[in-house]
């Protein structure tokens, strides 16, 4: 989902599209999110914001990690928990999250943006907990184009080049990565953050970014 703040116009939108779909498969989830997902631990309360239907948390929850997935549709919401018992839902507006400071060993986003939230998911992590971050760049506009993708096509949504690294700030950025991604969700142009909060006293030096090399 790509939309920041949502009326009941936007919600009304995304119900139907809901609805047409149907449950999104597993096959459509990023490996890479999953892949970081798995590198937590075992014990680990994880929030997946703006997480529809619960393509991504259901395979983190299947690792015995608990998934508090929240959407503004209630469609998408209920589709969510009922993928297993390990995965909560709140239905609630990404600008109005009813969490306290602190509350999350990690969070997951996966293709939404609202530059205004950065802060705030700060807050919401623990001292040492991990934000991991993949959405759209300006770059993904040419794959819509070319009719191999379907995604924003609002500047407002899609990220300027670097630009995911400096919203992240001043989380510690372990790893960082943008270009053009061929896997089982599809063919995308992203970025892609997986960085954490500091814990007091701690230093830690951020990993230098890199680029992914072109699909074969």
């Amino acid at each position: 989902m790509s939309a920041a703040h949502e009326s009941p116009r936007e919600r009304e939108k995304w119900d139907a599209r809901y609805r047409e779909r149907g449950r999104e498969s597993d096959s459509s989830a990023s490996g890479w999110v999953i892949e970081c997902c798995a590198t937590l631990p075992v014990d680990a309360l994880i929030l997946d914001l703006a997480g529809g239907t619960g393509r991504h948390a259901e395979p983190i929850a299947r690792g015995g990690r608990t998934v508090v997935l929240t959407d503004f549709v209630h469609r998408a919401v209920a589709a969510a928990t009922a993928r297993g018992d390990r995965i909560l839902g709140v239905v609630a507006d990404a600008s109005a999250l009813p969490f306290g400071p602190e509350s999350f060993d990690a969070i997951v986003c996966v293709n939404f943006l609202d530059r205004s939230l950065f802060v705030l998911l700060g807050g919401f992590l623990k001292p040492g907990g991990m934000l991991v971050y993949e959405t759209f760049t300006r770059a993904h506009l040419d794959v819509v184009a070319r009719g191999r993708a379907r995604g924003p096509r609002n500047d407002a949504y899609l990220l300027e080049p670097g630009e995911l690294a400096t919203l992240v700030s001043p989380l510690i950025v372990e790893t960082h990565d943008e270009g053009l991604v061929v896997d089982d969700a599809g063919e995308r142009h992203v970025a892609r953050v997986m960085a954490r909060k500091r814990e007091a006293g701690s230093r830690v030096s951020p990993i230098p970014d890199s680029r992914f090399p072109n699909p074969e």
